[in-house]
């Protein structure tokens, strides 16, 4: 269908056989950028604010001037013009994939921001739960060193696209992403987070996890909520002893973990947190 196949490029509705070549695009060349990746819900994009915080967070960590196009309404208006003309209103994923423009080989030509979005339609035309909780393991083939860009999404996700392999590989629902000191750091997409007796513990974002915008907003709502959170580092081993294990990323909300190895899990504060973040957005 026509309609399926179409991009922003710089603010302008594009047909996928227009799109600028990848031979000349520096993301594709060395990897010269970063992504989002957003959650549309009847026409609006609930956590934008956040989005656009983690954007312009991610601008100046890699030193890309913003343009017009992605200037803060410029750029939501755009994005809901993309569902309106593509029909997919209620629900949808937007991948935003912003890259150094120009010319130049390490040393860039000029540092002004160009841009790419694509949207699909979702599976949910808003955030559920999973019926059936996945199964996690462990990948060990690569880590992560933490890094100034460890918190943002870059262009070149080799850990995760192996990590993914692995989990499929194997039958898993998702794996573990392990960091240099091999604690627990986030999942192939998402970030993760652990529960027992009540309180909430996820990886700090120094040992090299990505500043989910999912996860700032389960943190924030668990302080409204009273519940204790710890930042902190995350062995393999306290997996076993959490009464709960749950995932969190822009697209699908939280996701939460039945079993790792022979551990099984409850979904008790993951049901509810959802049931919360839903109450907010349709409010």
């Amino acid at each position: 269908m026509q309609n399926e196949h179409k991009h922003l490029v710089n603010g302008t509705i594009t047909d996928i056989n227009r799109l600028p070549s990848a031979f000349n695009n520096r993301g594709f060349l060395y990897a010269d950028g970063f992504f989002d990746s957003m959650r549309l819900i009847n026409s609006t994009i609930p956590l934008f604010d956040l989005h656009f915080g983690r954007i312009t967070d991610s601008l100046s960590a890699y030193q890309i001037s913003i343009s017009p196009s992605l200037e803060k309404e410029t750029l939501l208006n755009s994005l809901i013009e993309l569902a309106s003309k593509t029909g997919f209103t209620k629900g949808a994923r937007i991948r935003l994939t912003i890259y150094r423009g120009g010319g130049g080989k390490f040393s860039p030509k000029n540092n002004v921001a160009e841009w790419v979005a694509s949207i699909e339609r979702a599976e949910t035309e808003g955030f559920e739960l999973n019926s059936k909780g996945a199964v996690i393991g462990l990948f060990q083939d690569l880590t992560k060193t933490p890094d100034k860009f460890s918190n943002f999404k870059n262009i070149n996700s080799t850990i995760s696209i192996q990590a993914s392999l692995f989990a499929s590989k194997n039958k898993l629902g998702d794996a573990l992403i392990l960091n240099n000191d091999l604690k627990i750091i986030e999942a192939t997409s998402s970030n993760i987070f652990l529960v027992s007796k009540g309180t909430l513990y996820t990886p700090k974002l120094s040992s090299g996890a990505v500043g989910g915008v999912m996860r700032a907003y389960i943190l924030n709502l668990a302080i409204e909520l009273g519940i204790k959170i710890f930042e902190c580092t995350l062995t393999p081993q306290e997996l076993l002893k959490a009464d709960e294990v749950f995932l969190t990323n822009a697209i699908s909300g939280v996701r939460w973990v039945a079993s790792y190895r022979t551990k099984r899990y409850f979904n008790k504060m993951s049901s509810m947190l959802l049931r919360e973040l839903n109450s907010r957005i349709y409010s």
